[in-house]
């Protein structure tokens, strides 16, 4: 294939583009056409030739001045003549002859030459000329790619322009246009806009963490937005309120992290959930008003479980604690009031924590006390649907409900008068009086189980015998009709509320008697004489203290007795045939004596206030209360057990929970055996029986209240039944 391209009379240049790999020139000089003086370079794609052989021809016949002629094309090998003329009539001399004869060699050798000769033998600028102009060719490509060989890679090049200016002080448009060719470069390096981004995280992650987070301060970057949800997961998982939520995000934006705004959050929480219905509702408060109050509802109670349900079943959260029938799901329905609010809660017991409150789905609130009156207005609308769901099924599987809740909401929600009736217990018909004996010395009727047969029954006679509340002793203290009529039999006992009240009495029990272990240890344990003056000032109060109150109940009893014999004298002696100087005279005498008692009685009773005044002053001091008290605090503290400064010094749920663990009982009871052995060897025994009777006493509770709390039948065994936990 040949591509011939005329010429005019000036200097031109003509190039035709292809994707060669191998180039070959040849070169000859005619001395027919004088040389322009000026020059021109012309390009004429279309003048391309292109052809399937081995070799490709190329001859350019000027007219009458110099021309230059290059065709590529995509075979194998190119041919390029180059036809330098000169002018006839112009003589040459031997200097000119030899400086054309260099520049033919030097400046004008063959593209053959250059090929064939050697990279590092290249002279002057002529591999960067013939570069140039085949990167000038090639700019409508956007790329050059050359093979060294058949089995090499080939090296792509790209044109990239030089600054003159740098990136620190450029504009923003160079900038970009510079981003924007290296970007091209990275696409063309590393094959495509993948490998790109691969190669741009891995050239992030090359770098140390404080080049990291400097080039992400200079690019304005360091603000961090987690992905869709974060923040909705962190308020369901923390358990925060919105408030806290509001004031967590407004930490974290100041280090640049940035969380959805509440607005998304609630539209999320709206389209995932059932929708709650608001509503006022007449409310009656303690004084007797009766106000519009804002509640809010789930109106669908088989909604809302079926929603839960398959929620939960679908995550795999579904459970049956080795005690719930595997063809049933057990659901509880209860409620507590707090901060001014009433709380009507579902919970499904089939899952890991059912008591958690993430498991708590609220059915309703309203702003209220939980009286009898407002619950029936509030959740009396939820009594005919739970009839209606636990006659259904899901999934093949029955419904059953369960109450939770405090005592007193649990008799509220039977129409029991409440716990300080002759019948306070909500499982059985037993007096309160009765409570006291073993079960085998009570009545038969005093064992009878309730149920809502019974309660309806005895609600009736109520009704029917006037409906007045001195009678409901006689009707088994109900008073109402149930709100919620689930099965008294399905009644959680509040564990809770039984732990606070009987651990605290257990803690007050090991108390009182390491107090008294402290004052037989203090005259002998006492190491300098600071210590033992507080610990004998402290029980020397006590004992004055205990001396007092006798003296004080002595004159009380003379005082009585005194004006007793007063009022016999007055009434009675004249009817004895007493004279009235006789009489007159007895009673000045008694009268003295009963001042007497009177006024020292009361000297006694203020001396006695004093001593107590200065006992609770000595108790509060720091390192007062003896080292065997002492050392019961430390103990708590390691577990993360505090007793509150209000209500008696009580526990709070969770620390009761702990302290009933066998660990935890075992450290608390060593501890004053601990100090009996280190600073009291005489007492050890003492410290030991106090040690021992306390810890079976707990360990006794503990294992009641773990039955009770995780469903097992407690069994009344020879450990429960002998023994100190009687003394309960």
């Amino acid at each position: 294939t040949a591509t011939t391209a005329p010429f005019n009379a000036t200097s031109s240049t003509h190039t035709t583009m292809s994707s060669n790999t191998s180039i070959s020139t040849s070169s000859s000089t005619a001395a027919t056409m004088p040389l322009n003086t000026t020059s021109s370079t012309h390009t004429a794609p279309n003048s391309t030739s292109v052809s399937s052989n081995t070799s490709t021809a190329t001859t350019t016949t000027p007219n009458a001045s110099d021309n230059t002629c290059t065709t590529m094309s995509s075979n194998t090998s190119i041919s390029t003549s180059t036809t330098v003329p000169t002018n006839p009539s112009t003589s040459t001399s031997p200097s000119t002859a030899s400086s054309r004869e260099k520049r033919h060699v030097t400046i004008s050798s063959t593209v053959s030459d250059v090929l064939q000769a050697s990279p590092s033998k290249l002279q002057g600028d002529t591999a960067s000329k013939l570069m140039a102009h085949l990167v000038k060719a090639r700019e409508t490509a956007g790329r050059l790619e050359v093979k060294h060989s058949q089995q090499g890679r080939p090296r792509i090049f790209t044109r990239v322009t030089g600054g003159e200016v740098a990136s620190t002080i450029a504009s923003t448009r160079t900038k970009r246009r510079r981003s924007t060719e290296i970007s091209d470069l990275t696409e063309g390096v590393c094959v495509g806009s993948t490998g790109a981004h691969a190669q741009a995280v891995a050239t992030l992650a090359s770098m140390t963490k404080l080049q990291q987070q400097k080039l992400l301060e200079d690019a304005g970057l360091t603000a961090s937005t987690p992905r869709s949800g974060t923040a909705l997961a962190i308020k369901a998982d923390m358990q925060l309120p919105w408030s806290k939520l509001r004031k967590l995000k407004q930490w974290l934006a100041l280090f640049g992290v940035r969380l959805e705004s509440e607005q998304v959050i609630r539209a999320t929480i709206a389209s995932s959930l059932p929708q709650y219905s608001p509503k006022e509702l007449p409310m009656v408060h303690k004084s007797g008003e009766v106000t519009m109050v804002p509640a809010v509802f789930l109106p669908d109670l088989w909604l809302v479980v079926t929603h839960y349900l398959e929620l939960f079943s679908s995550k795999g959260l579904l459970i049956w604690h080795d005690v719930i029938p595997e063809n049933e799901i057990w659901l509880k329905l209860g409620g507590d009031h707090g901060q001014g609010s009433f709380k009507y809660c579902l919970q499904v017991a089939n899952v890991l924590h059912p008591n958690s409150l993430a498991n708590t789905i609220p059915l309703c609130i309203f702003n209220g006390k939980d009286t009898p009156v407002n619950l029936e207005t509030a959740i009396g609308i939820y009594r005919a649907q739970v009839l209606e769901v636990g006659e259904k099924t899901w999934n093949g599987k029955k419904l059953v409900f369960f109450l939770f809740g405090d005592y007193e909401y649990q008799t509220t929600n039977y129409g029991l008068s409440g716990s300080s009736g002759v019948h306070p217990c909500l499982h059985c018909l037993c007096p309160k009086k009765a409570m006291d004996l073993p079960p085998s010395q009570r009545s038969p009727e005093a064992s009878l189980p309730r149920s809502l047969d019974t309660l309806k029954a005895h609600h009736a006679n109520f009704v029917a015998s006037g409906a007045r509340l001195f009678t409901a002793k006689h009707h088994g203290n109900v008073i109402r009709a149930p709100i919620i009529p689930i099965p008294v039999a399905n009644a959680v006992v509040p564990t809770l509320h039984l732990d606070l009240g009987i651990y605290l009495y257990l803690f007050e029990v090991l108390l009182h008697e390491v107090r008294e272990l402290d004052r037989k240890m203090v005259p002998l344990t006492c190491t300098s004489p600071d210590d033992s003056q507080k610990y004998q000032q402290l029980a020397a109060r006590h004992v004055k203290h205990r001396l007092c109150q006798e003296e004080v109940h002595q004159h009380s009893t003379t005082a009585s007795n005194l004006q007793q014999q007063l009022n016999f004298v007055v009434f009675h002696a004249q009817q004895q045939g007493v004279t009235s100087d006789n009489i007159e005279a007895v009673c000045t005498i008694l009268h003295s004596q009963w001042k007497k008692a009177v006024d020292s009685e009361a000297e006694r009773t203020a001396e006695l206030a004093t001593l107590q005044e200065g006992i609770d002053k000595a108790e509060k001091e720091k390192d007062v209360c003896g080292p065997c008290e002492a050392s019961i605090e430390p103990v708590l503290q390691s577990y993360n057990i505090q007793r509150q400064a209000y209500h008696g010094g009580a526990f709070i749920g969770n620390h009761v929970h702990t302290a009933l663990k066998p660990p935890v009982i075992a450290a608390v009871s060593a501890a004053p055996v601990e100090v009996a052995r280190n600073r009291c060897p005489e007492l050890l025994p003492d410290a030991k029986a106090i040690s021992e009777r306390h810890g079976k006493l707990v360990e006794s509770y503990a294992k009641c209240t773990s039955a009770i709390s995780h469903c097992r039948k407690v069994s009344v065994s020879a450990e429960l039944t002998s023994g100190s936990f009687l003394v309960l």
